[in-house]
């Protein structure tokens, strides 16, 4: 044979398909599902390979020629692994009419899904009614990780148990009744990361966090209703780290913390309690009026004792937008007085302030008695937040503790 023969021979050899099994359905799950399974067609080594991939995830597109409840249909019923190692479901508003949700996720049980994530975000006005998931979900022994979101109707059995669920995200879904919610967790002995986003209608008023594994927790109620009385109630002796985002005034009681370490909370001024962080290390607070208040102070009461992480831990204090207004000079004077390991306060003034008020507020604040002698008084962003967490995570002390705080 010529050489050039030979040289060309080499160039058109097809190397991938000499791969194996493992290789091929490690390369597929790096392309979209549609796109795996179109590899069906390229060859007789390639027509079931696709089949074996443990990963799916299948999301809507406005230019597909055919929906995406075909492909589910057919690539579920024709995949040959037992185990299913994940599946990704996301509709939107081409949601098609005949997408069978209870049996793309009964397939997934049966397979013993280790992490489903569902997102059905079309208009309720195209369809009114929610989706509901089958009752054998709620006792899915495999599930590590689950997302729902959006119009997916949470409709909890009495025998539900998810033994292996690990991480939750509930995102805008809708609860049969208020006991749903309660339920849910209440299933999930292992649960350690629990994100709960609230929208306006979701059939619950009271949202009770009761999880002794819980260790991480984040609640966004980005609800628009102002009047609806809500309720956020939160005992996870386990938790480390929480982060709150209400600017609307939730009624919120949180207790038995011993574990936490690390607290970012969006709330309503009068609403706050900050006996329930005495053991935490860094503390960010942003402190909002309630839409009811007239009075843009900060609302403030003078404990009885001197909390202990004030006497010997706080080390860095920021305070975001200070107004001047006397309850807040009252804090101040009261953190700085009792602060013995205090290093570095910094202090932004709202913007609105003209110079020369800026300048009388700032002289005020500096002849504040500070009982650490070490505590420098800075007027300026040489540190943020994120600064302070990182400078947290590297000394490593158990002794630091650093609160950030916004008022608006």
């Amino acid at each position: 044979m010529p050489p050039e023969a030979e040289i060309a021979e080499k160039v058109y050899e097809d190397r991938i398909s000499a791969l194996s099994d493992d290789l091929l359905v490690q390369i597929l799950s790096l392309v979209p599902t549609k796109d795996a399974v179109t590899t069906m067609v390229l060859s007789k080594r390639w027509r079931f390979v696709w089949n074996m991939m443990t990963k799916l995830e299948y999301t809507e597109s406005y230019k597909a020629e055919k929906n995406v409840s075909d492909l589910l249909n057919k690539s579920l019923q024709l995949l040959k692994t037992p185990l299913l190692e994940s599946l990704r479901i996301q509709l939107g508003k081409q949601r098609p009419v005949d997408a069978d949700v209870v049996k793309w996720v009964s397939n997934a049980v049966n397979r013993c899904v280790r992490e489903l994530k569902l997102k059905f975000d079309f208009p309720l006005t195209t369809y009114p009614t929610t989706t509901s998931l089958p009752k054998r979900f709620y006792t899915c022994k495999t599930l590590v990780k689950l997302t729902l979101s959006y119009n997916i109707l949470v409709d909890v059995p009495s025998k539900a148990c998810l033994p292996s669920l690990q991480s939750m995200c509930l995102k805008c879904v809708v609860y049969k009744d208020q006991d749903s919610h309660v339920m849910l967790l209440s299933s999930c002995p292992v649960l350690k990361d629990l994100v709960v986003v609230r929208k306006t209608v979701d059939n619950m008023t009271r949202s009770s966090v009761k999880v002794p594994s819980l260790q991480r927790l984040t609640y966004i109620d980005c609800s628009a209703d102002r009047v609806s009385r809500r309720s956020l109630a939160v005992d996870s002796p386990g938790l480390s780290c929480l982060n709150i985002f209400d600017p609307f005034g939730v009624n919120c009681s949180i207790q038995n913390m011993p574990r936490l370490d690390e607290a970012v909370l969006s709330v309503v001024t009068s609403r706050f309690d900050s006996k329930s962080f005495s053991s935490v290390m860094f503390l960010s607070l942003c402190l909002i009026q309630a839409y009811t208040e007239t009075d843009y102070s900060l609302s403030w009461e003078q404990p009885s004792t001197v909390p202990g992480c004030l006497l010997s831990h706080l080390e860095i204090f920021e305070w975001a937008e200070f107004g001047g207004g006397l309850q807040e000079k009252q804090f101040l004077t009261f953190i700085l007085a009792n602060s013995a390991c205090l290093k570095t306060a910094g202090i932004s003034i709202r913007s609105f302030y003209h110079i020369k008020a800026k300048q009388e507020m700032m002289e005020e604040l500096e002849s504040m008695y500070r009982v650490s002698v070490s505590c420098q008084l800075l007027f300026t962003a040489k540190f943020s937040n994120g600064d302070v967490k990182n400078e947290q995570k590297e000394e490593k002390s158990d002794s630091l503790f650093s609160l950030y705080l916004i008022h608006r």
